[in-house]
């Protein structure tokens, strides 16, 4: 019933967070926030080797290739940075990537992005703060994606209902679990964190989860991962 009523809370704020529809937006072939767990469990280290994969991802010929391929419009992206409840904050604002030169821009700017939460793990605030960055910006994507990684779990009934709200606004969120020896305990730890993601996190149409090995394997992932989302139904196809 609490898990409920918290999604028919979600739903009817991004309503009004909506404002007078999609008049003076740009289209694009894709709105995709990239929503990066900074929790405690997640050390300077590992923080750098997100950061690092996610911006060498995008200088990487796959996904420019991805990106041309998604279409002419581009694909709108803006950097996340999650942890606890009420600690979310938009590390790099919204840009748009068409080519290898405005990939390049967005691949400096998250390079340049400094670490700026810490705190405990809040996959429904997560997933809740991207919602309402995509429903206030100033794009109009043909396809709407919350990427979400991250190394812990947290409240199922709250992630479940931040997911079917942001389902029922026609957003997708896909997850990449990253399997953090020194926090979960091992392997059956791992099992569980991706048994969490996939009942209780991941939704909408062509959804899916992907896992890293260690923080140094989050590179190859994550660009992986971004091919797969930047392509869309195609990928989902031959999967």
């Amino acid at each position: 019933m609490l898990a409920r009523a918290f999604a028919f809370f979600l739903l009817g704020s991004l309503l009004l967070s909506s404002g007078a529809g999609a008049q003076g937006l740009q289209p694009v072939d894709l709105e995709l926030v990239l929503a990066v767990d900074t929790s405690t469990s997640v050390d300077a280290e590992e923080f750098a080797l997100q950061s690092q994969g996610l911006a060498e991802a995008f200088l990487h010929p796959d996904v420019v290739a991805a990106v041309r391929f998604a279409g002419t419009l581009g694909v709108a992206v803006t950097l996340v940075q999650w942890a606890g409840e009420a600690r979310q904050a938009t590390a790099v604002d919204w840009h748009v990537v068409r080519d290898g030169q405005t990939a390049a821009e967005l691949s400096a700017k998250i390079s340049a992005s400094p670490r700026a939460i810490r705190g405990l793990t809040d996959i429904a605030g997560a997933i809740g703060f991207s919602v309402n960055s995509i429903e206030a910006n100033n794009y109009l994507g043909t396809r709407r994606v919350i990427d979400i990684s991250g190394d812990g779990s947290s409240d199922a009934r709250r992630s479940e209902a931040a997911r079917d709200a942001a389902r029922a606004r026609g957003i997708t969120i896909n997850g990449l679990v990253i399997h953090n020896k020194d926090i979960d305990l091992g392997e059956l730890a791992n099992i569980d964190l991706r048994e969490h993601y996939a009942n209780h996190v991941i939704g909408g149409p062509g959804s899916f989860m992907m896992t890293a090995r260690n923080f140094d394997d989050f590179r190859t992932a994550i660009r992986a991962k971004l091919v797969r989302e930047i392509t869309g139904p195609v990928s989902a196809a031959v999967d």
